[in-house]
């Protein structure tokens, strides 16, 4: 298959994938016809306090209350099952990821792509359901169901060059997030700011891997398991008040949650910061030891054959000329068996 052909494979297999995010989020919205569909907030509510203490939420264009809900967004409550099930998957696909992922091949290609499903159809599941939601377990099995149809599709050789390139922006998007998580309340107190520094180091982890495709790939494996290990490990410590917190508030923008993350503002604890911190520095660290480990290249195809080799099969000299001698030897062997 030329490189042409695995290209366009690629693409069409993008296609498929964003347009199956796409009929999980219209199946949520058929569940729950009621569901407020924002991305993004598009307007400046209006925060009150009711007399009993609690935030009311008012849409300044219809003057109506918005009505609020938890914005747990599946990550559960303390162990709950929930926890334990996110816990288990960090911990066992970001592990391998930083100690051997340039050694994985069409592992890590089906978990470049397996991820990617997880936070698109994460991401597009919390910001549009309505104050109601999903349970936490159900929400955890959906996204972790597109992360399998990910991983299938992913370990294919048509999709092992959009699998590298969406390895490489999660690997510079998991860098970016974790520098905002940082500071109480992220990085910065505007939630386009953060996420300009996020998108930022995702596009300059895509861009490394035209220039030096190696040093690309040892560090998306390092960032992406790096970042998959420190919060299995800050969940088992801070359980959702950790780097789960910032993060939901990083990426839930449904007004049906403004209430939620007001009241419970990130403000990572000190545990939480180093963690955050050591799994920066371990990601240089661990790409370099993969580096030195591990000589071979990423892609593990064979050389192709040479014009030797290909003359066994398809050999360039006339044998016209012994065809009539080795029928007639045939006859006469033949002919003596008989």
């Amino acid at each position: 298959m030329t490189a042409v052909a695995r290209l366009h494979h690629s693409l069409v297999l993008l296609w498929l994938l964003f347009q199956s995010l796409h009929l999980a989020e219209a199946s949520v919205i058929s569940l729950f016809p009621t569901v407020s569909y924002i991305y993004a907030r598009k307007t400046d509510p209006v925060i009150s306090h009711s007399l009993n203490g609690s935030v009311i939420i008012i849409d300044p264009s219809t003057q109506q209350e918005i009505p609020q809900g938890p914005g747990t967004d599946g990550s559960g409550s303390g162990f709950s099952p929930p926890a334990i099930v996110w816990i288990v998957f960090l911990l066992v696909i970001g592990a391998p990821l930083t100690v051997a992922g340039i050694r994985g091949w069409r592992c890590t290609t089906g978990v470049a792509i397996g991820l990617a499903a997880i936070v698109c159809s994460w991401a597009a599941i919390i910001n549009s359901v309505n104050e109601v939601g999903i349970s936490d377990i159900l929400l955890t099995l959906i996204v972790l169901a597109f992360g399998v149809l990910g991983l299938v599709i992913g370990i294919f050789e048509f999709a092992r060059v959009v699998s590298m390139a969406v390895l490489c922006l999660l690997g510079g998007l998991a860098f970016g997030m974790r520098i905002t998580l940082l500071k109480t309340g992220l990085l910065f107190s505007s939630l386009s700011l953060n996420w300009l520094i996020v998108v930022v180091f995702g596009v300059a982890g895509g861009l490394l891997l035209i220039w030096k495709n190696r040093i690309a790939m040892l560090f998306a494996c390092a960032s992406t398991g790096t970042f998959l290990t420190s919060l299995g490990v800050d969940l088992i410590f801070n359980k959702q008040s950790g780097m789960s917190l910032g993060l939901r508030s990083l990426f839930d923008s449904n007004d049906n949650h403004l209430a939620y993350f007001l009241d419970s503002t990130y403000d990572p604890t000190l545990s939480t910061r180093i963690i955050v911190i050591a799994s920066l520095g371990l990601t240089p660290a661990s790409a370099f030891a993969q580096h030195l480990l591990f000589k071979q290249p990423f892609t593990r195809r064979g050389p192709p054959p040479s014009d030797e080799e290909l003359c066994l099969n398809y050999p360039t000299e006339d044998l016209s000329a012994n065809r009539a001698t080795a029928f007639l030897s045939g006859i006469w062997d033949g002919a003596k068996l008989s």
